[in-house]
């Protein structure tokens, strides 16, 4: 063995690349890994935290209201021409009132669940939610869409 200096390199092993290849896919996945658990495992603050954190922004509250009430009329529409049942009515409803308030106060209405919206001083918004859960979840409940109509648009008259 002419020039055995006892170092055989990865080229004469069968496969190198192949385990090179797995090699480094398996550090960017710890890597990715360790990206993940630190940005989706992060505290949360409370509702009320987040509501201290953030400062009302300058809205147009009349142009708004006009156009939310403009949003609802046209959910009251198609629910008339059948469009919408009854639970996509009391959903589209929700994720409006829910929104409006977003734009409104600057709160991530739009990202709570019912449990952070009771947990917050948003008492209207959270009541004319609570009414619109059963007929949007669950099947078999039935859901008054003309009245789930007026409260929403109740809450959007009176808001601010």
């Amino acid at each position: 063995m002419l020039d055995d200096n006892g170092f055989f390199g990865p080229y004469q092993y069968q496969g190198w690349l192949l385990y090179a290849i797995v090699g480094v896919l398996l550090l960017a996945l710890i890597a990715g890994w360790y990206v993940f658990v630190v940005r989706f495992t992060a505290l949360r603050l409370p509702p009320e935290a987040r509501l201290a954190l953030r400062g009302r922004p300058a809205v147009d509250l009349p142009s708004l209201r006009a156009r939310y009430l403009g949003l609802i009329d046209d959910v009251a529409m198609a629910s008339e021409r059948g469009q919408l049942d009854e639970r996509a009515v009391h959903s589209r409803l929700s994720l409006l009132l829910r929104f409006f308030v977003h734009e409104t106060d600057g709160v991530d209405t739009h990202v709570m669940t019912l449990a952070d919206l009771r947990e917050t001083e948003l008492p209207r918004l959270t009541g004319a939610v609570e009414q619109f859960y059963p007929p949007a979840f669950q099947r078999l409940h039935p859901g008054d869409p003309a009245r789930a109509l007026e409260t929403a648009r109740e809450v959007v008259r009176t808001w601010g």
